[in-house]
């Protein structure tokens, strides 16, 4: 009686933990491309394989993926087979993905681009996913001339939701696995574009920098080379924000071009000082006029290279 006894208590509770028991899918991904990079509209493109290995046959997975941070997706190929006693479904997927471009240290920026896939109709009672790292890739082949890959991760997580869509069986909350590809990368040709989008804001600067080579007797000069040298900053401006988007943060450009702004107002202020001292009748006066324009020129010079250049070290940090 007691061995009945002990052989149902075991199989009593064997049952118990095959019935608690969860299925398990293998999920991986191999990227084909990623293109069409819009930082206006915060997206971009990609096309990928996805695949999926499990036992259990009562599983369906047709049209179950969802991406859940895409704005459009297709998912087409799908094919499935059972290969010795292991199901395997295939199917590839296109998709405009959302995403936050952090700019603000453009052209020296990094990000991280991720493709969030959730499964649409089995919660974590029932399955969860499982990434196969070893299998999941970026193709080799794949070039862009803007854009440098740094790193690539598939990694499996838990999205738990703040209700229960209704399900009778749950309460509270309800979590869903999710498969997580995320692509690191960085911008090529980082210091020709900075350059393509500063020249003007520097020649602006070197413009009003040059009043200090004119004599105090021509104000008109002086102070229209200031003026001309304004409008020029402010037209790159718009130019490079044409290519980039502001943002609401300072980005390394619009720090780039403030302080050319305050420089050319610092200039101009330095002019003034240096005219009212030139117009007076005092002879010490004017010699100090003149030797305040050879001494602001270099100052200024010299403080707004450095200014610059922490600028750019601080964006590529």
């Amino acid at each position: 009686m007691k061995i009945k006894f002990l052989f149902s208590i075991v199989l009593i509770s064997f049952s118990l933990i095959s019935i608690g028991q969860k299925d398990s899918c293998k999920v991986g991904l191999y990227v084909n491309s990623i293109y069409d990079f819009k930082i206006d509209e915060k997206s971009y493109m990609i096309d990928f394989w996805m695949w999926m290995n499990f036992k259990n046959d009562k599983l369906e997975f047709k049209d179950n993926q969802d991406i859940v941070n895409s704005k459009l997706s297709e998912i087409t190929h799908f094919n499935r087979q059972k290969i010795n006693g292991e199901n395997w479904i295939a199917q590839k997927c296109k998709a405009e993905i959302m995403h936050h471009w952090d700019v603000s240290n453009f052209p020296f920026d990094r990000q991280k681009l991720k493709v969030i896939i959730e499964d649409a109709e089995n919660d974590t009672t029932d399955l969860i996913y499982v990434a196969d790292k070893l299998n999941s890739k970026l193709d080799p082949k794949f070039v862009s001339e803007e854009w440098n890959i740094e790193s690539f991760e598939v990694k499996e997580q838990i999205r738990t939701y703040a209700t229960t869509y209704g399900n009778p069986q749950l309460s509270g909350t309800s979590s869903y696995p999710q498969i997580v590809a995320e692509i690191v990368i960085k911008r090529n040709h980082s210091w020709l574009l900075l350059l393509k989008l500063l020249t003007g804001a520097y020649v602006a600067f070197l413009i009003s920098g040059l009043v200090f080579f004119v004599s105090s007797e021509n104000q008109d000069s002086r102070f229209g080379l200031c003026v001309g040298g304004l409008f020029a900053a402010i037209g790159n401006k718009y130019i490079a924000e044409s290519v980039v988007p502001s943002t609401n943060a300072n980005s390394l450009l619009d720090n780039a071009h403030n302080v050319t702004f305050g420089y050319i107002l610092l200039i101009s202020i330095i002019c003034i000082i240096s005219l009212r001292l030139f117009e007076s009748e005092d002879p010490k006066k004017k010699a100090l006029s003149l030797k305040i324009d050879k001494i602001s020129f270099w100052s200024v010079l010299i403080s707004y290279i450095i200014i610059n250049v922490l600028i750019v070290y601080f964006a590529i940090q």
